[in-house]
């Protein structure tokens, strides 16, 4: 009997770290969502991917800005990344796209301070800068010819994924209006959808780490980061613990705190969190674009990219004396909630997602915002 308690101690101990974290978190990820929706809305990506179709620096350049202002959800930013594809973005510009969409947003940037500190933020925004150039790099370096006859393939096959967009009219005018509103409702909720589980699965996973894996066991197979090969192996093994997650970019931050709370290197960690387009979900949908020759490139370039990145900003941020301690991340796990800047922006967020709610809603039952007068 005394067993199965402490079983059932521990597990429901899990349970609440793992609420206490996505607590901590929520409004960022409320917010990330709100402005990745209102982007999607008022960007057209028609006009994006014929900015996209050269494979100078310029262009991977503009890819990066493109990537950093949109989406930080894993499978829509490689579902954007596919349709720019399909509609002539190359193939480096596309990889661009989708790594910056993942790493450079100030969403994701959000999440990261909350939960593991602005070194990490500056990390994580530094890291995907450096991992566009060196999948460029790595790219024209190694030439192939799938792509082409992937984007043949998609081309002849119908619209996978169809983008809202909101009109000829400037964004600011648009959302003056309740057809704008609507639109960026649309596209809040679906985000939502896409990304749940993810959420859901990568604090629950944070919070059995945290209370039922022993810190001995990371400090085992992470080796101590004091040498450049402790850095590789740490920056190695967290790329792989990211892949074998299951969870993508807004989830797997939550799982990176664990493991930085664990005892994981910093490269481990950052290694985690960068990993988020090659988890085995998002390399089934690579493969379901491009096919398996295609993704097996894309999964050898974006790896090694993803632990050279990680290793050479660990060794920059060592240089400069930046690398934090672990015992900051203790008062991650501390519970209790008051009155402070969480609770105020949780409450103003989930209030925002219930206006937007009601706006679909009203119009829904309407008959859709093709149903409301010209300029509302």
């Amino acid at each position: 009997m005394s067993a199965l308690i402490s079983i059932l101690t521990a597990i429901g101990l899990s349970l609440v770290v793992g609420l206490i974290f996505f607590y901590k978190a929520l409004w960022s990820i409320l917010f990330g969502v709100a402005v990745t929706a209102a982007i999607d809305v008022f960007v057209d990506k028609d006009r994006m991917a014929r900015f996209l179709g050269g494979r100078d620096v310029k262009t991977i350049g503009l890819a990066t800005v493109a990537g950093a202002v949109s989406s930080a959800c894993t499978f829509g930013a490689v579902t954007i990344a596919q349709t720019l594809f399909k509609k002539g973005s190359s193939a480096e510009a596309t990889f661009a796209f989708a790594l910056a969409s993942t790493n450079i947003v100030f969403e994701l940037a959000i999440l990261i301070y909350v939960l593991l500190g602005p070194a990490f933020v500056a990390a994580e925004l530094l890291s995907g800068v450096v991992l566009v150039a060196i999948m460029y790099l790595l790219v024209r370096a190694t030439p192939v010819d799938v792509f082409e006859q992937a984007r043949h393939r998609l081309q002849e096959q119908e619209g996978q994924f169809k983008f809202i967009h909101a009109g000829q009219q400037q964004w600011w005018q648009q959302l003056r209006t309740l057809r704008g509103w609507y639109y960026i409702a649309t596209r809040y909720f679906s985000t939502l959808q896409r990304i749940y589980k993810s959420v859901i699965v990568g604090f629950l996973v944070s919070g059995f780490i945290i209370v039922l894996v022993p810190r001995v066991f990371w400090t085992t197979i992470f080796l101590p980061s004091q040498s450049l090969l402790g850095v590789i192996e740490n920056a190695a093994l967290g790329v792989l613990a990211g892949i074998f997650s299951f969870i993508g970019s807004i989830g797997i931050v939550p799982f990176a705190a664990a493991l930085w709370i664990g005892g994981a290197g910093f490269a481990g960690v950052l290694g985690c969190i960068v990993s988020d387009n090659i988890t085995v979900p998002v390399l089934n949908v690579w493969r379901n674009f491009y096919g398996g020759k295609a993704t097996a490139y894309i999964f050898a370039v974006f790896y090694v990219t993803m632990v050279a990145s990680s290793v050479l900003v660990e060794e920059l941020f060592r240089a400069l004396g930046w690398i934090p301690s672990h015992a900051s991340a203790a008062n991650l796990t501390t519970a209790g909630v008051r009155l402070d800047y969480t609770l105020v922006l949780t409450l103003l967020f989930l209030g925002l997602t219930a206006v937007l709610w009601i706006v679909k809603w009203v119009v829904d039952r309407r008959g859709g915002p093709t149903s409301l007068p010209h300029g509302l």
